[in-house]
């Protein structure tokens, strides 16, 4: 039955049989029984809450989820602070129902027995019939948490895997070449009972060259996985690219690579740290150089994008293929003939650390692009907002 018609029939109930009223009210009965049965079905718990905190209604699921004082009990009528038992929960709620915090949704934690269990609180607002009322659901995450931290767990081993292949790989090369050169310098010795500085040097100076390659892979290896010391400082992204191009411009020049650059004037000061920032891009050069053998062209722009800078690299080189697309960012993972593939690792982990995101697109044949968003700080959009308005 319609509210429409259930208001109509309030407004002239003096001109209604009484047999047809009392058929008009066990419908609407029944119906209100429907969605009440409904709402009590769901997982999620439903507290609606009138403007004076006042809860209006409550599903069943609701005392399950969250404690509740047993004095007054979660129930239509009483209010919601008299009602939740948890500070935290009570301080949350009544925080966002007043209007001192953000309705977002937030996560707590609650001791269930042996272990723990995660309730997420978020908010509705909405209107019935001018009324503003608030819908705060309850939702039991605990089993989503947990597969998260199992998938998290089994893309750390799977991490570790892959890197821990990459150091055997990086480091049996080394390893090879001194065995076989103390071997030589072994016999040497045997044949000729002694050998002169220059006759030993041909054999020492390849070990000397390997322990340095040994160590040069160790050192890329703890920069990747070591926290990083990370400044971030207001600067300009640009003056980190002009810099960057005309260091690269001799390199670029030697390799008939054409350097392009579009950079937005005026751009907002970010927070970064120009010596982990220059780097990075540096690798994200390299790699479209490496992937230019033959010449072309590498374009980089910057642009503001709403409340984030954004930094494109594109080059119109060889392209990746779709199936080392998704594993650029993987520890040693390289698809050259020689590196350590620890560069665009570490690229990732240096954005990260911007609070940033990194993309990147590539068709086989055509060319690949990197994308960097940074994001612009608070203090400096408004500058940006006064400077436009001037």
């Amino acid at each position: 039955m319609s509210t429409k018609l259930l208001r109509k029939v309030v407004g002239s109930i003096d001109q209604f049989p009484l047999s047809e009223l009392e058929k008009l009210i066990a419908e609407g009965i029944h119906e209100s029984d429907i969605y009440r049965a409904l709402l009590d079905d769901l997982a999620e718990g439903h507290v609606v809450v009138a403007g004076d905190h006042h809860v209006v209604f409550v599903s069943k699921a609701t005392s399950r989820l969250i404690p509740a004082d047993r004095r007054y009990k979660l129930r239509e009528g009483v209010k919601i602070e008299n009602a939740i038992f948890d500070k935290d929960v009570k301080g949350y709620i009544i925080s966002v129902l007043s209007g001192k915090e953000r309705a977002e949704a937030r996560d707590f934690a609650f001791q269930s027995g042996d272990g723990t269990s995660v309730m997420r609180v978020s908010f509705h607002p909405f209107e019935v019939a001018d009324e503003p009322l608030t819908d705060i659901m309850i939702r039991d995450i605990t089993d989503e948490i947990n597969k998260e931290t199992k998938l998290r767990r089994s893309e750390s081993l799977a991490s570790m895997t892959t890197m821990a292949a990459g150091i055997a790989h990086e480091i049996k090369n080394p390893l090879a070449a001194m065995k076989i050169h103390l071997q030589l310098l072994r016999k040497a010795f045997r044949s000729k009972g002694k050998l002169g500085e220059a006759d030993a040097d041909r054999y020492l100076s390849v070990l000397d060259e390997e322990i340095d390659h040994l160590n040069s892979i160790a050192v890329d290896f703890l920069f990747a996985v070591r926290p990083m010391n990370v400044e971030l400082i207001l600067g300009s992204i640009n003056s980190v690219l002009e810099d960057l191009v005309v260091f690269l411009s001799p390199e670029a020049s030697d390799k008939k690579i054409e350097i392009k650059t579009d950079l937005e004037r005026y751009l907002p000061s970010v927070e970064i740290d120009q010596r982990y920032m220059r780097q990075s891009l540096l690798n994200i050069v390299e790699n479209a150089f490496s992937a230019m053998p033959g010449g072309g062209v590498l374009r980089i722009s910057t642009k503001l994008d709403g409340d984030f800078e954004v930094i494109r690299i594109e080059d119109n080189g060889t392209g990746i293929d779709e199936e080392s697309l998704s594993k650029i960012f993987e520890p040693y993972f390289t698809t050259k003939a020689s590196g350590t593939g620890l560069g665009l690792t570490v690229v990732y982990k240096v954005v990260k650390e911007h609070h940033g995101d990194i993309f990147v697109t590539s068709e086989m044949g055509k060319g690949t692009v990197f994308t960097i968003k940074l994001p612009v700080p608070r203090s400096q959009r408004k500058a940006l907002v006064s400077k436009e308005d001037d």
